[in-house]
């Protein structure tokens, strides 16, 4: 992304909240509905092997892409084409 888009997505930016991972999410909707996953393989904020893991873990249809942490912003064409296929399927 250019530098003044990649200053725009970080301006906004803060820490999540420390208890954050602390609680469990009732009834998550990945275990009872198809699912789909995009793994950034160029990822720095979430480790793409984290992301592989989650996508298996969730039984998602998983599709990697070459991309940083944001491929909606960077490379949204091809993940346009990833909720497409995700539409036609459902």
């Amino acid at each position: 992304m250019p530098e003044e888009e990649q200053r725009v997505v970080w301006a906004p930016q803060f820490a999540p909240a420390a208890d954050l991972f602390l609680h469990n999410a009732p009834g998550v909707a990945w275990r009872t509905t198809p699912s789909w996953y995009i793994v950034a393989d160029d990822d720095q904020t979430v480790h793409p092997e984290l992301q592989r893991a989650a996508a298996t873990r969730m039984g998602a249809a998983a599709h990697e892409l070459d991309s940083s942490h944001v491929p909606m912003l960077s490379q949204p064409d091809k993940v346009l084409d990833v909720i497409r296929t995700a539409a036609r399927t459902v």
